[in-house]
């Protein structure tokens, strides 16, 4: 009796185990230093949007490419304590501060690793996307070098 309730323990814990490696649970750090895209650019003329924000320095920027033009935004960014997934995005242009709502987390959609859920900001888009080996990252450049030699 002893044996099978043994056996019952490590198969639950076995079960447990195996599901929080492999859980596509949101994970709030994810956010940071990861090259984000809203779709996969087909060709070197279309446009894209990019999102990257820094873990290091707290900034990130919205950006509006092609392969060889664009435009960016950069905020500078506040972390708000007991509160996961929740940002204070400072517009230093337009001295503007959006409080934002995200979830970051493992998916499969597109192609795609990772997806970005973004509410709250009136730039960017809404759904962003990533992959395993676009991460870490540590400036939009180094991102961008990754997307393309993915191509």
């Amino acid at each position: 009796m002893k044996k099978l309730a043994l056996g019952m323990m490590l198969l639950v814990g076995g079960g447990l185990a195996w599901r929080a490696m492999h859980s596509d649970a949101p994970d709030p750090k994810l956010i940071f230093d990861r090259f984000w895209v809203d779709h996969m650019p087909r060709s070197p003329d279309e446009k894209f949007q990019p999102f990257f924000i820094n873990s290091e320095f707290p900034f990130g920027r919205f950006v509006v490419r092609t392969q060889w033009t664009g435009a960016f935004e950069e905020f500078h960014y506040h972390v708000i304590p007991r509160e996961p997934g929740v940002l204070d995005l400072l517009f230093g242009a337009t001295r503007e501060i959006q409080r934002v709502r995200y979830t970051a987390r493992p998916c499969h959609e597109h192609g795609f690793d990772y997806c970005l859920d973004i509410a709250g900001t009136s730039r960017g888009v809404k759904r962003y996307y990533s992959k395993k080996e676009w991460g870490p990252a540590h400036s939009e450049a180094e991102g961008l070098a990754k997307l393309h030699l993915a191509e």
